[in-house]
């Protein structure tokens, strides 16, 4: 029987109800996640004429033939063994990585997201770039560390600064991110040269859309913000929110399509402002997003289409 790989942590309420889902159409799916190897889980293959065959055994065991889709949802980081050297376990972490993330990454079968093509678009000058390209609305931006051409850039107005990259690891394994913050010309200091910084015009918001992209369906979900915190980064105030599904022009549907094929992705989660006067303005692409919430909150048939893209269904 064919297989369903999901690789995800233990703790991971959106794989939870992909798997139910996917349980329920009688498929078999095997969940695994990266900190369990090598410590608690063992890889076993050869090169064939195919490609590598052979199996990858931890809770449950899977044979790499079997696997018909992969889903990169959110695995968590390679483990070695504590009392090893610290530079024993970098090496080991290293080797670990480019050894399984290179032996699933060459399997031939439907991934959401390819590891690979996760990386490469989560850069986000990458992501704006490539939404001007294809058309999209995109804010006036620049990447500096130089004080005076980001003064220049501000001139007499507020702007918005808002972090490069996906945060970092903090305090026990949570993730700490740069808040979005309101910035004008006389607060910049020589600080700026410190590293890089991305500050883009401040749009002005009638609302905001999630965009959850699944192969060709698109599935757009307004965000109504009901505090100040929120309307700056809706992120910071979830209780204040409500939802409504909302239709997307064509005109950018079709840019979105061509950002997601340029970027390689199956999967991602878009945000843009919708502004006064109906204006889409494009902000980022998440390739690996979250959405469950958005399933619950607005009744959103996510998970149902998620399943459906890893039995291999059509896009």
């Amino acid at each position: 029987m064919q297989s369903i790989l999901i690789l995800t942590g233990r703790d991971d309420l959106t794989a939870d109800a992909v798997v139910e889902e996917l349980v329920k159409r009688g498929e078999q799916v095997v969940r695994f996640d990266t900190a369990d190897f090598p410590t608690a889980s063992r890889l076993a293959v050869s090169l064939t004429g195919d490609g590598w065959t052979g199996s990858l055994a931890g809770s449950r065991t899977v044979r790499l033939e079997s696997v018909k889709s992969v889903w990169w949802r959110r695995p968590n980081e390679f483990r070695t063994p504590d009392d090893w050297p610290g530079h024993a376990r970098a090496l080991a972490v290293s080797e670990a990585r480019s050894g399984l993330l290179g032996v699933l990454g060459s399997l031939p079968v439907r991934w959401v997201n390819h590891p690979s093509k996760d990386a490469a678009a989560n850069y986000k000058p990458v992501q704006l770039a490539v939404a001007a390209r294809c058309g999209l609305d995109v804010p006036r931006s620049v990447i500096t560390s130089d004080p005076a051409h980001a003064r220049t850039f501000m001139g007499d107005d507020t702007v918005v600064y808002k972090g490069l990259g996906g945060g970092v690891l903090g305090p026990e394994g949570k993730r700490q991110f740069l808040p979005v913050a309101l910035v004008s010309a006389d607060q910049v200091d020589d600080g700026v040269s410190g590293t890089a910084h991305l500050f883009q015009e401040r749009v002005a918001k009638a609302y905001e859309v999630r965009l959850t992209v699944i192969g060709g369906h698109m599935f757009p979900v307004a965000i109504h913000t009901g505090s100040e915190a929120a309307q700056l980064d809706w992120r910071t105030d979830y209780r204040s929110h409500t939802y409504e599904v909302v239709d997307m022009p064509s005109q950018v549907a079709k840019g979105v399509r061509r950002l997601m094929e340029e970027l390689g992705l199956f999967f991602g989660a878009l945000d843009f402002a919708v502004t006064p006067d109906g204006r889409w303005v494009f902000f980022e692409v998440n390739p690996n997003g979250q959405w469950h919430w958005l399933a619950v909150k607005a009744g959103v048939p996510l998970v149902e289409a998620m399943a459906d893209a890893l039995q291999g269904e059509t896009a």
